[in-house]
């Protein structure tokens, strides 16, 4: 599952699911384009273990749900790099907030960031995977898109349209070369600052009987980026340990 020599953006990727996905596309060869909010230690920490691996790692910080920053991060990326063959539209944010008291501006915001710059970072990475003939874009979606929750219907509708996205775009871009995944991570052990753990037993209603770990969702990550998945495109792949999908 060798992508050596491919340079790769991965948005999200200062810690967390983000930051799995970037190391194992770079323990594969890939050159990798870091993205984080605001933390530049921590995109930074990123970028010396990927050096590590013998490949070159460019941090970057934007919001990408601010179109400007996101216009400059993806300027500085395609300069540095000429190209971008791998695109993994990770970053999110789920601020719960229920409808009755949601505004167009929170509405707005998520969708910017969870759907929007998905879009946006594609479109940059378009040209040169149309001349090159090869691309993979890995969208993430998540448990939102099928469970209603309340406080979540702008999260649930941008997670819904990733999948829509998703779909469109694997029928429309195979023929030249694109594929086009998605992947719905289930329970992850992850660090969320600004909010609490999971509750205590969830693991008891995972069939599996724990936790998901980054590595569960970067080992994916990678497959669907490789030639051994070279038959697989518009899909929606679900990491959860067998729990129901709805």
């Amino acid at each position: 599952m060798s992508l050596e020599g491919k340079v790769a953006l991965v948005t999200g990727s200062g810690r967390n699911i983000g930051r799995g996905i970037a190391l194992a596309l770079a323990r594969e060869g890939a050159n990798v384009i870091l993205n984080a909010r605001s933390n530049r230690q921590e995109v930074e920490a990123v970028a010396k273990e990927a050096r590590a691996l013998e490949v070159k790692a460019l941090p970057l910080l934007a919001d990408v749900g601010d179109k400007a920053q996101l216009d400059r991060m993806l300027q500085q990326a395609l300069a540095e790099f000429g190209r971008i063959d791998i695109v993994v539209n990770n970053a999110a944010v789920r601020p719960s907030r229920s409808f009755v008291d949601m505004t167009y501006e929170d509405w707005r915001g998520v969708l910017a960031t969870d759907l929007d710059a998905a879009f946006l970072c594609t479109k940059a990475a378009l040209p040169g995977m149309l001349e090159r003939r090869w691309g993979r874009v890995i969208n993430f979606s998540g448990l939102q898109a099928f469970q209603g929750r309340h406080g979540g219907a702008h999260i649930s509708a941008a997670k819904v349209g990733v999948i829509g996205f998703t779909r469109a775009l694997g029928t429309e871009l195979a023929p030249k070369g694109i594929l086009v995944n998605c992947i719905v991570p289930g329970a992850i052990d992850t660090v969320r600052v600004g909010r609490a753990t999971r509750p205590q037993g969830r693991e008891s209603e995972i069939p599996v009987g724990r936790l998901g770990t980054d590595a569960d969702i970067s080992g994916m990550c990678v497959y669907l980026c490789s030639e051994a998945a070279g038959f697989i495109t518009g899909q929606t792949f679900h990491i959860n340990g067998g729990e129901r999908n709805f």
